[in-house]
């Protein structure tokens, strides 16, 4: 019985874990539907009154085939192949660009057909591009375009995008519904097409500030559905057209015409375009879906995507989708993460989301034409102006902050004139710009260093204080510690040489620190120098530690987005080098079997209390109140009043401050070790603590107050003079040290 009860409950549970996976992917489909028809739309807008019925049908060709193609041979956890703005917003370019051809206008077709065939076969050339990259293990140099030139393509083709979809908003293509009054001939703004799109940006705005976690696209394009149908059948105002009935999968023919002598003689024709907007859609493509899946989806999805694996998937699925007349496919880290957050986990979810689509494809026709095309202009502008704002936003942050240089003007200046030249003069004119500047840039700076100095663990140490026996053994066996601070941008530039001066400098060294903090950039080639400089390394038998580096900042995101140290945790990853430093440092004291006394020290070996005899020691016990402190416990804040010092007889503690570079977050003065005394200047001048003591792990300290201090005083001048004295000399190795980190981390004077 309690065995049938089980199977049941067994059942039970995998039938609800079934429907949770496939509910999940059919909301996942209804979402995706807000993101891809105005990318669909987009991409055929040249082609006049067929390019609503051309874009959605190749949006949903380019979904449902891309997916099949991902659920065959991705490999992934959650695979998908989409519409994305960055490969589609190219794609369309190269349609605007041959529909303006007066040959092609002059056919009997207008240009329909002939250019549905160019576009078709622009991307099965993308495809056998992406398929080869994968094949001859390219998918990292995939990634070598510097990100300036892709920034520049981008925002040019948003700028355009958003000039062309602003009169769809307005009303003054005309629309209106054929025969309805004025319907055709209106070219002035319509108020009612204008309230459409503004109230489906306004939703999206709305729900994407006040709740993230909902599909915002979707509810804003929902909300300017709504209005559209209030418009329609209670105030009888026209908003355009709508989404036209589709209703049938579409058939895989459009590439049939290279099978003709004029479909050959097409093609030759326009052969460059073709060859220069395939190879831009392959590279960005490859890039934008690279980054996505290793830099975006891997870490909160645990997954580990193979990038060579994943570009002849990508490849595949553009030849597939070109065969149904499709628009460029690539991975959406967003739609993955969307499924995941919605439960899905499995296979069952893209199943699901692909079966969904095409089932509204064959019998959603009168939901989807709800749909008014005003609507789907408005999530054109907001995905266009997100695509701006991508970059745009770091370097407004960047230039906010003051932090100029010359790497930030060269990118701004580079962005800028690639997006002018691909607003003004087309793709083709733009990727060429881009190639030229990208070379002038990489032998501008080919032959500079990036070495801002190197320094020993036996010049430089970490800011822990030591007992004396293990600062004795630092300072002889430093040398084993290299510390190089690095100064600007690791690119496919400066990559190569940073390698080598890194090797030789590496010479000798047991511990090789890199100092990442005045690092602006990492592009991918940096990236995949610093994973092989940390092999070539490992063979010399020196682990290379990283400094100022963690996996939620931009440097790290950079780094794992190239696809490279992957892992999930770091243990060669530090804030800052001054943690590298005591790392290399504990390693080398681990080594030698010295280690941190574990027992509690007796008063009489702290500092303070040096050269008492036995006698005034016991006299000073009822003075000294002893105290425990858990791991992380503060001690006392900055701020706080400060009465009394502290004598730390076991265990470690970290006096921080607030970093004045980043809000919130503390940066570590010094580590203090059993012996020391801390807390001594706010209790000598009664004021406030300038700095927070921090337990490192569990702490002992006996602390004196300046009450106490004050008896000690009227009982026992001469032994108060001598416990002055020492707590001067402490304060005058702590300034010691202070001016060693002043001196460390000072800017050179030109």
């Amino acid at each position: 019985m309690t065995d049938h009860g089980a199977t049941a409950a067994e059942g039970n549970g995998g039938f609800a874990e079934l429907a949770r996976e496939a509910g999940a992917g059919i909301s996942a489909a209804f979402v995706l539907v807000a993101m891809m028809l105005p990318l669909g739309l987009i991409a055929f807008a040249p082609l006049g009154e067929y390019a609503v019925e051309a874009g959605l049908t190749a949006a949903f060709a380019c979904a449902i085939f891309g997916n099949i193609t991902a659920l065959l041979l991705s490999g992934a956890l959650l695979p998908n192949e989409v519409p994305r703005a960055s490969s589609v917003f190219l794609f369309a370019a190269f349609i605007l660009r041959i529909s303006g051809d007066a040959q092609l206008r002059a056919s009997p077709s207008h240009g329909v057909v002939e250019i549905l065939f160019l576009a078709a076969l622009c991307l099965a050339l993308t495809g056998v591009i992406q398929v080869s990259f994968g094949l001859l293990r390219l998918g990292n140099i995939a990634r070598f375009v510097p990100y300036p030139v892709v920034a520049g393509l981008m925002t040019g083709l948003a700028i355009s995008l958003v000039i062309y979809e602003l009169p769809e908003v307005l009303g003054t293509h005309g629309g209106g519904a054929p025969g309805a009054e004025g319907g055709d001939a209106h070219h002035g703004i319509n108020g009612w097409t204008l309230l459409v799109g503004v109230v489906t940006i306004v939703g999206f705005v709305f729900v994407r500030r006040r709740w993230p976690a909902l599909p915002s696209k979707l509810i804003g394009l929902a909300a300017g559905t709504a209005v559209a149908a209030i418009i329609t059948y209670v105030a009888h105002g026209d908003v355009g057209p709508r989404v036209p009935f589709l209703g049938k999968v579409p058939l895989p023919d459009a590439l049939l015409p290279v099978l003709s002598g004029d479909g050959v003689a097409l093609a030759l024709r326009f052969g460059y375009d073709l060859l220069v907007t395939a190879l831009a859609i392959a590279v960005v493509g490859s890039l934008d879906s690279l980054l996505a899946a290793v830099g975006e989806a891997d870490g909160p999805l645990d997954t580990a995507h193979h990038p060579n694996r994943l570009l002849v998937a990508l490849g595949c699925g553009n030849l597939v989708s070109s065969l149904f007349g499709g628009v460029p496919v690539a991975y959406s880290s967003h739609h993955a993460l969307q499924v995941h957050h919605g439960g899905g986990r499995k296979l069952v979810s893209s199943v699901a989301t692909t079966a969904t689509l095409v089932l509204l494809l064959l019998y959603g026709a009168p939901l989807l034409h709800l749909i008014p095309i005003a609507a789907l202009s408005a999530m054109m502008l907001v995905i266009a102006v997100g695509l701006i704002d991508r970059w745009a936003g770091a370097t407004i942050d960047r230039v906010r902050r003051g932090q100029y240089d010359n790497e930030l003007i060269v990118n701004i200046a580079l962005v800028v004139l690639v997006a002018g030249v691909t607003i003004v003069f087309g793709l083709v004119a733009a990727v060429i710009t881009g190639l030229i500047l990208s070379m002038g840039l990489f032998l501008a700076v080919m032959n500079r260093s990036l070495i801002r100095s190197v320094r020993t663990g036996a010049t430089r140490g970490s800011r822990r204080v030591y007992p004396p026996e293990q600062a004795s053994l630092l300072r002889v066996e430093g040398h084993r510690i290299k510390l190089i601070e690095l100064d600007g941008a690791i690119f496919f530039g400066t990559a190569d040489r940073l390698a080598f001066e890194a090797m030789r400098a590496a010479e000798g060294a047991q511990y090789l620190i890199l100092d990442l903090r005045r690092v602006t950039m990492i592009d991918a080639s940096g990236a995949l120098m610093l994973a092989k400089l940390k092999r070539l390394l490992q063979e010399q038998k020196v682990t290379l530690l990283l400094a100022h580096l963690s996996a939620t900042s931009r440097l790290g995101r950079a780094i794992q987005g190239a696809g490279v140290f992957t892992q999930r945790h770091h243990t060669d990853w530090f804030e800052d080098a001054d943690r590298a430093l005591e790392w290399a440092e504990r390693q080398l004291l681990a080594e030698a079997r010295v280690a941190t006394p574990e027992h509690e020290l007796a008063i009489g070996e702290f500092a303070l209390l040096a050269g008492l005899s036995p006698d005034e020691l016991q006299f000073m016990k009822p003075y000294l109140d002893r105290q425990l402190f858990p791991s992380q416990a503060a001690l006392y804040h900055e701020g706080q009043q400060g009465d009394r010092l502290y004598l730390l007889a076991k265990g470690a503690v970290s006096i921080v401050a607030e970093d004045p570079e980043a809000h919130g977050r503390n940066r570590r003065i010094v580590t203090l070790a059993p012996g020391v005394i801390f807390g001594e200047s706010a209790m000598i001048e009664g004021g406030v603590r300038s700095v927070t003591a921090i337990a490192e792990n569990e702490v002992v300290t006996y602390s004196l107050s300046r009450a106490n201090l004050d008896a000690v005083r009227a009982r026992a001048p001469d032994l108060y003079r001598r416990i002055v004295l020492n707590m001067v000399n402490h304060m005058s190795g702590l300034l010691r040290m202070t001016t060693g980190i002043l001196r460390d981390t000072s800017e050179s004077v030109e």
